[in-house]
């Protein structure tokens, strides 16, 4: 209990000074050319107020590329399948493929709740769609 009113104000203090750190500094040079850096600016002196850097950076704006239109028609074409991959789609086609491939008894969830195994025939026709997805949405 001693030590814990003691820490308690310690850290008060600490978190305290820390708000008031972040607010302006002054920067003057004396007579004798020596640099001060104060929260206060001195009198008679000319100041240069600094702004400190708190960990973040000023706000950034990021720009879009800007496209030429595009005269040539299966350029654009092949921009917009493109633009039309999906990397969640491929990433899941990829690991269905792969475990259709690699397991040769693959239990699913049949019509009427029961789980059941796909034939050899499901498995190819399954291996088929998932071939077609990663065709469709991978790069």
């Amino acid at each position: 209990m001693k030590l814990t009113i003691p820490l308690m104000f310690s850290l008060s203090c600490v978190l305290i000074c820390n708000q008031a750190l972040a607010d302006k500094l002054y920067k003057w040079t004396d007579k004798q050319g020596i640099t001060h850096f104060s929260e206060h600016p001195a009198a008679n002196i000319s100041n240069e107020v600094i702004k400190p850097k708190t960990g973040h950076s000023d706000p950034v704006t990021y720009t879009t590329p800007t496209s030429t239109p595009s005269t040539n028609v299966n350029s654009s074409v092949a921009e917009t399948k493109a633009a039309m991959k999906d990397p969640e789609r491929c990433a899941s086609a990829r690991k269905n493929q792969e475990t259709l491939k690699t397991f040769s008894r693959i239990k699913v969830k049949g019509d009427n709740g029961e789980y059941r195994y796909l034939t050899p025939e499901e498995q190819k026709q399954k291996i088929g769609e998932a071939t077609k997805a990663m065709e469709e949405s991978c790069n």
